[in-house]
């Protein structure tokens, strides 16, 4: 219909590689997605951008592009338009980007933030170990992952997967890091660091009207490691008790 030239065309998909400490957690590699935009005239051909987007700037992006950037409602977004980057790759990203993992299969209270270089994540429900969606559990990759844990002969990094308990607070140096593997939440170095990281999660999670993690709890659904069904269908959320 002659339209393709004066379409603006988006690719990008769900968050997280399907592996065992990729999809369903809040590391780069669960919350990574692929964003490529095809708009000839207004998008550089070829062009990359390595500054920090998140797919939530895509809602004030796209009603920009139609022309209706200033409509009832779009204060509240928390997304901001990327339209200037189409253009000029130079353009400092965001500060921040914000996550999160609730109920999947199985019960998680995770928030993290994440800087250009850095990722600062706080996990709850820290005695029991990270629960991998039964799907992921499920996986060749994982049961390969359970198989050689029996002979007890994990690398570090893969033990990592079965940690517990858990961590409250982690800080990864995604530059230095990038598999982010080594904790560093309690170096003096990066005090700082985690300071500023963890009063801006703060801020979002106030702001959002985030909940706390004894709220809205359910019953895992299914085993944490294997991924065997325990409950069929999702359970009911249950609040403590006032």
């Amino acid at each position: 219909r002659g339209l393709f030239e004066n379409t603006l065309i988006i690719f990008f998909c769900d968050n997280g590689m399907p592996f065992p400490r990729a999809k369903g957690t809040l590391y780069d590699s669960g919350i990574g997605t692929p964003l490529i935009f095809h708009w000839p005239g207004n998008v550089d051909k070829g062009a990359t951008y390595d500054g920090l987007v998140s797919v939530i700037d895509l809602a004030p992006t796209l009603l920009e592009v139609a022309g209706v950037s200033g409509a009832s409602g779009m204060e509240a977004m928390q997304g901001e338009s990327i339209t200037d980057i189409f253009g000029d790759q130079s353009i400092p990203g965001r500060k921040y980007a914000f996550s999160e993992r609730n109920w999947h299969d199985c019960d998680e209270h995770m928030r993290s933030v994440r800087t250009d270089r850095y990722k600062f994540i706080r996990n709850a429900y820290l005695e029991k170990q990270h629960g991998t969606a039964a799907d992921l559990a499920r996986s060749p990759s994982s049961e390969e992952l359970q198989r050689v844990r029996a002979e007890g002969k994990l690398t570090p990094a893969q033990a990592m997967v079965y940690q517990t308990p858990r961590p409250r607070f982690e800080l990864y140096d995604t530059v230095e890091d990038p598999w982010e593997t080594n904790n560093l939440a309690d170096d003096p170095a990066l005090a700082e660091t985690r300071k500023e990281l963890e009063a801006a999660l703060q801020h979002w999670r106030d702001n959002t009207d985030d909940f706390d993690e004894q709220y809205r709890r359910r019953e895992d659904a299914s085993d944490r490691i294997t991924g065997e069904r325990i409950i069929k269908g999702v359970p009911e959320l249950t609040d403590p008790l006032p």
